[in-house]
Parts: C-alpha cells; structure tokens; sequence
C-alpha cells in the first residue's frame, strides 16, 4: 500500500506534492511550510486539505476494493 500512496504523491501538482512531503515526510508544521514557501498559513491548510483529497480519490479509485 505505501508503494501505491508514493506513487500517488508524485502524481499531484507540484505545489500539493511539496507541502504533502514537508508536513509529512519531513515533519514541518503547517505555519513553517508557510515560512519557508513565503505564504499565508490558511494557504498552506487549504492545500494539505486539497492534496488529501486528491489523494483519497486516487488511492480509492485504483485501490481495486469492493465497497
């Protein structure tokens, strides 16, 4: 499953990609994600929260399970 969630990851835009690997690959708050990508802390929320989404739909979508 991690190799499918990976794979995943690397398929989102680039700005969703570099917040999902810096809040939690490498472990960065979401108020420092903001500092170092020089934006709003709500802007970073607002595209973990949009990066999770497209994430869940992928991983559902070519998951394979029934339900």
């Amino acid at each position: 499953e991690e190799g499918s969630l990976l794979a995943a990851v690397n398929l989102l835009p680039p700005k969703y990609r570099t917040v999902i690997y810096l809040y939690y690959y490498e472990g960065y708050s979401a108020p420092e994600i903001a500092g170092l990508l020089h934006r709003n802390v709500n802007t970073i929320y607002t595209w973990l929260g949009r990066a999770k989404a497209l994430l869940r739909t992928a991983l559902e979508e070519g998951g394979g399970e029934d339900g």
